[in-house]
């Protein structure tokens, strides 16, 4: 449900709405109608559940880091509409005079911001954000922040979770980092030229593909997770290094409490979202594409502006979308038929539309343990992606002592191949020999030592002592 951020003047009515957790904005579900209330402070963890009594309204919302409310909500009060009238008008008054004041403070935070000068002998400050609505970002976040606290360093973590005002600067300023580390966004608008900032780019977001300009600060650091953003990059005229997805080992590791079984099992959601039901041209082209994947035919850039051409599609769709859907769908359904004596598991959302795949559902996943305790009771994990190899679940699988079974696309990409730790397939028949003999001996070493959070974080910290 869509609801505006709103004052409640019955505190009871404010933890009803706040407990239903609605939308503020239907363009962006990040957004998370903030509840704010009058009268006794409540005793609640929902985030957006703020208590604001009427005498300190104005301060506290010009201080405040979530979004002003944009509606006065009188439900659960006996009075007049006259007594309505008139505490609308005041609160609205006092609503403006709060805004007003409010953005006077934060252009007060950017320019002491943007003119802050570090001191590089004090200990450094590192700060991250994160969206609480991404799945793999804030993980990665948080892992890295985890990771610094235990180098011994000050970290500020600013995990957003919907219901503040996206453009408050006031943590920020409150901390004064000499280090800031995003992942996809550049977030550079407000620092000084002090300040070192890193952006891992692991996603094509629009910003990479339309024709607006990228603007750098000479401590501007930007890193690529794989070749598609690498040639984004490179158009945009950006300079980037490499860097592929880490593993937490702290929580990514050997268990030998946990029997390891004759089993193969997959984590991670359905792209059948991705495909439209009813558009026919859509249908043909992946009837077409699974094909093509059947027969080992490689997505190449050639292949895929043919296919463009012949079923009049977008090719950033046909990548973005409809050839993600057949590696990881469709693999995981000839997985499935496939006659061995390995038990199959299946985690992640959106996998029980599958009739064929309800035998092997188990459900969800919580990030973290969970996904660990399963990996070590498995022999192989199966990891299918498009562009390549190295991905979360490869590394995360491989700690903990299963063999990825990873999607042969080697020749599309310019990433190590760890031939050593990993398995390949392109076809129904790879899957088939793999599963029908015995598992073959992998060393995991190189693949884990050179993809993980302390590597990327010392070359951060590399980067920052050359400066």
């Amino acid at each position: 449900m869509i609801e505006p951020d709103t004052y409640f003047l019955s505190s009871k009515e404010a933890l009803r709405i706040a407990k239903q957790r609605n939308r503020s904005d239907d363009q962006d579900h990040e957004f998370l109608q903030v509840c704010y209330y009058n009268g006794e402070k409540i005793d609640s963890n929902l985030v957006n559940l703020v208590h604001l009594p009427i005498n300190s309204l104005v301060d506290d919302l010009a201080q405040g880091e979530f979004r002003l409310p944009t509606k006065i909500d009188f439900n659960g009060l006996d009075i007049s509409q006259e007594e309505v009238d008139v505490i609308s008008e005041n609160l609205t008054k006092a609503i403006n005079e709060a805004q007003a004041y409010r953005q006077k403070l934060n252009n007060i935070y950017v320019d002491r911001l943007k003119n802050a000068k570090l001191d590089f002998n004090e200990p450094l400050r590192f700060y991250l954000f994160a969206h609480s609505c991404t799945t793999v970002m804030q993980h990665i976040s948080k892992n890295i922040t985890d990771v610094l606290t235990d180098m011994g360093y000050e970290v500020l973590f600013h995990r957003y979770e919907g219901h503040e005002d996206y453009n408050s600067y006031k943590k920020i300023f409150e901390f004064n980092p000499h280090v800031t580390i995003n992942i996809n966004f550049l977030r550079n608008s407000f620092l000084s030229d002090d300040v070192y900032n890193f952006v891992w780019v692991q996603d094509p977001l629009p910003y990479l593909r339309d024709d607006s300009k990228i603007t750098l600060r000479k401590r501007d650091y930007i890193f690529s997770l794989i070749d598609l953003l690498d040639t984004l990059l490179e158009k945009k005229g950006v300079e980037f290094q490499r860097q592929s997805f880490c593993v937490n080992e702290k929580i990514y590791k050997l268990n030998p409490s946990i029997k390891r079984e004759k089993k193969i099992v997959f984590i991670g959601s359905s792209y059948l979202d991705m495909i439209p039901e009813d558009n026919e041209q859509v249908n043909e082209a992946v009837k077409s594409m699974i094909s093509l994947f059947h027969a080992g035919i490689e997505f190449t850039s050639e292949k895929i502006d043919k296919i463009s051409n012949t079923f009049y599609l977008d090719k950033h769709y046909l990548t973005a979308r409809i050839i993600p859907f057949i590696i990881r769908d469709i693999s995981l359904l000839d997985l499935c038929q496939i006659k061995s004596k390995y038990k199959i598991e299946i985690y992640g959302s959106g996998w029980d539309k599958y009739e064929v795949l309800k035998p092997y559902y188990k459900g969800m996943l919580n990030y973290g343990e969970d996904i660990a305790k399963v990996y070590n009771s498995a022999t192989f994990a199966f990891a299918p992606h498009q562009n390549y190899i190295l991905q979360q679940r490869t590394l995360e699988a491989a700690a903990c002592g299963a063999i990825p079974i990873v999607y042969d696309c080697r020749k599309l990409s310019n990433e190590k191949s760890y031939s050593e730790a990993v398995v390949f397939f392109k076809t129904y028949k790879d899957i088939e020999k793999i599963l029908l003999k015995k598992p073959p001996k992998k060393d995991f070493k190189r693949l884990l030592e050179e993809n993980s959070y302390k590597g990327f974080i010392q070359k951060l910290l590399n980067i920052i002592n050359d400066g």
